[in-house]
């Protein structure tokens, strides 16, 4: 798209510049001198990418040969549409993203602001080491085609024996925008984690506006805290292929009428895409999240693509602990419908594999629990709390403010997940399950992603539309 090449309020052109290829250049990078860098093809060496500058990916970039890739803080890092730019890296590879509160890293849309949407490019995809139930040779989803045609296993394979690996470091990172479809649901994702292994440190990241999932791991055993998830076109948290990591600290936000015709859900997760008995199962555990769903009430109208706050099937054994899911036509779904062995996906749960325990269910205006009510439902409900006609309004301080381009102005402005006055969610919380007992998990009194303190501040974004990014180190 031409007016990805076009920064608007700079009066220069951009010139053509690229990383190496595969061609025995070595020269990573040519910078024009008003600072502004176009990136294309592969990065072999260790690399830094300064805040003075703004880095336009063009196609598929992907960090090789043990290289890693430093980005300063306040770095503005764009995709280009057309390419369906993506930042890959590679098994073996790493990326040192370290932005501050003040000073976050941003990877956003080419487009110019006003006119940007999901999909405008491809995503960030860290590609790892770790255990994954399909073996070592995955290939990546989202289409992705090697550099001149080159190796696969190179490239965009992932997976392997080390669940200890280490793919770098991301922290107070956005992405927006991203998540292009290459093909009908055959997308990438906002953040897509490829057996990751836990020596990479996730912390502080926002995904905004991805045209599929937000964050999607297959496989892999890195842990994560403080992520946000906001308005997502398909799933918030999608887990699948053996995952194994803990989550504390999860926000996520949808807006009402931007759903997916997949089905969106808050959380999705699977085995594997047959549901097979095979290992390392999907094992994640979750705790505090807060996943305000579209409805604001009963009468809300939203897109009729909306299905589940959680849609646990495909024999995973996901875990879920003090948390709150609000505002979606269906609750909790144990979903044995694609499994190969009869109920697995129930049995995962009456076995104790599969938790879901100590977490508000409010405002369901469907069925609250789905599945084998018969094996489930007593123990749900004895567990969690369900509660028809109330919304996260009664829980938060202001969860129904959304961006400028997507709402009506009464609702616009920046939300507050914050505990609100006498919030039932403000005590309660338990750590005594072993799987949220080790110092992973902090062993906070309340439910959901926050107390009083808003972890969002300074460095998250609810409306990205209206910033120009055209001048380096202007990410607020």
């Amino acid at each position: 798209m031409k007016k990805y090449f076009v920064l608007l309020g700079l009066a220069f052109s951009l010139l053509a510049v690229s990383c190496s290829k595969n061609n025995g250049d070595d020269d990573p990078e040519i910078v024009n001198p008003e600072g502004s860098v176009q990136v294309s093809g592969d990065i072999k060496t260790n690399t830094t990418w300064t805040a003075d500058k703004i880095y336009n990916l063009k196609g598929y970039v992907y960090v090789t040969d043990g290289a890693t890739l430093t980005i300063e803080p306040g770095t503005i890092i764009k995709g280009d549409k057309a390419s369906k730019a993506t930042l890959v890296i590679t098994r073996g590879s790493k990326i040192s993203a370290i932005g501050t509160v003040d000073k976050p890293i941003v990877f956003t849309s080419g487009v110019a602001a006003g006119a940007r949407r999901e999909g405008d490019w491809g995503g960030l995809i860290l590609l790892g080491k770790a255990k994954h139930n399909k073996g070592v040779s995955n290939r990546i989803e989202g289409g992705l085609t090697p550099t001149a045609g080159g190796d696969e296993a190179k490239y965009i394979q992932f997976g392997g024996t080390d669940d200890a690996d280490n793919s770098g470091t991301l922290k107070y990172v956005r992405v927006e925008y991203a998540g292009i479809p290459f093909s009908v649901d055959n997308e990438i994702n906002g953040i897509t984690f490829g057996a990751v292994g836990s020596g990479t440190t996730i912390d502080y990241v926002q995904v905004y506006r991805s045209g599929d999932d937000a964050f999607e791991w297959f496989g892999g055993s890195v842990n994560a805290k403080h992520l946000i998830a906001t308005g997502t076109w398909d799933d918030d948290f999608d887990t699948d292929n053996g995952f194994s990591g803990k989550i504390q600290f999860a926000l996520a936000q949808r807006f009402p009428l931007v759903a997916d015709q997949s089905g969106s859900n808050g959380f999705e997760s699977d085995n594997d895409p047959d549901g097979l008995n095979i290992v390392p199962q999907t094992s994640a555990i979750f705790s505090n999240v807060t996943v305000v769903g579209p409805l604001a009430s009963a009468s809300t109208k939203i897109n009729g693509f909306y299905q589940h706050a959680a849609q646990i099937r495909r024999n995973s054994a996901i875990s879920t602990f003090n948390s709150i899911f609000t505002g979606f036509p269906d609750g909790i779904y144990i979903d044995d419908t694609k499994v190969a062995t009869a109920g697995a996906t129930t049995t995962n749960y009456t076995a104790g594999r599969l938790s879901f325990e100590n977490n508000l269910i409010y405002g369901i205006t469907g069925q609250d629990i789905k599945g084998n009510k018969g094996a489930i439902e007593a123990t749900l409900r004895a567990t969690n709390s369900f509660v028809a006609g109330s919304w996260a309004n009664v829980l938060l301080t202001s969860p129904y403010k959304y961006s400028s381009d997507i709402a009506a102005a009464a609702n616009v402005g920046r939300p507050d997940f914050t505990l609100a006055a006498s919030s039932v969610a403000a005590t309660g919380a338990l750590f005594t399950n072993a799987k949220v007992a080790d110092a992973f998990f902090e062993k906070v009194a309340y439910k959901g992603a926050f107390g009083t303190t808003d972890w969002t501040a300074g460095w998250a974004n609810f409306d990205p539309q209206v910033l120009p990014y055209t001048t380096p180190g202007a990410v607020k």
